[in-house]
């Protein structure tokens, strides 16, 4: 069987910064290899396009650009924020603005996504809206262990309590915002553009 649309493909692959010598953004071992539905809009799209095609067995290697990835670096995302955007209540809470946080955010119609404190002012935050992966190409060799039609509720998953989808969210698929750490994976898995920089704070949950 071919990896196609509404096809899953088990596969064992790893994810690195450019090239094979970069950092190991992600690896999922032929022991334990990551699931992935075909043609649901939850796999980046040129990720799924390199694996199209592929049969059980079949081996690939390829380099994603900046460009079919996070895109190139933005300096129109580097923006400062007003502080009473993070207000709660009137207040801030002392551990909510710190150099280095990520913090989860919503743009004016209510889609999610992450900013990086760079700076703390007196009435402002210097704040990085790129993605962190962005301007960086990603290398990816792997190998197709398994194709398998998908099950109607493999196509039709029940979102999870806070909407955001799939859980363990990993560089090639899963929900659709950025998280980026060890557990959920670099977020390979959508649309990371088009924000109307009308910016709120949201905290607690499940950061989405």
């Amino acid at each position: 069987m071919v990896i196609e649309k509404h096809k899953v493909g088990v596969i064992a692959y790893a994810i690195h910064v450019e090239n094979e010598a970069g950092e190991l953004l992600e690896k999922a071992e032929y022991s334990q290899p990551r699931t992935m539905i075909f043609g649901t809009g939850r796999l980046l799209k040129s990720f799924e396009d390199k694996l199209l095609g592929l049969h059980s067995g079949d081996e690939f290697e390829f380099t994603l650009s900046a460009e079919e990835s996070f895109g190139t670096y933005n300096n129109e995302l580097l923006m400062e924020i007003p502080k009473t955007v993070f207000m709660v209540n009137g207040e801030i809470k002392p551990d909510t603005l710190v150099v280095g946080r990520v913090i989860p955010m919503m743009d004016g119609e209510g889609n999610p996504f992450d900013g990086k404190i760079l700076a703390i002012h007196e009435q402002t935050v210097s704040m990085d809206f790129n993605h962190p992966l962005a301007g960086k190409s990603l290398y990816t060799k792997g190998e197709v262990i398994n194709v398998r039609e998908a099950t109607y509720e493999e196509l039709n998953p029940v979102a999870s309590g806070c909407g955001c989808g799939s859980h363990n969210d990993s560089c090639c698929g899963g929900g659709s915002h950025d998280h980026y750490d060890e557990d959920e994976g670099c977020g390979v898995c959508g649309d990371h553009e088009g924000h109307n920089h009308t910016h709120h704070h949201h905290g607690g949950g499940c950061k989405c």
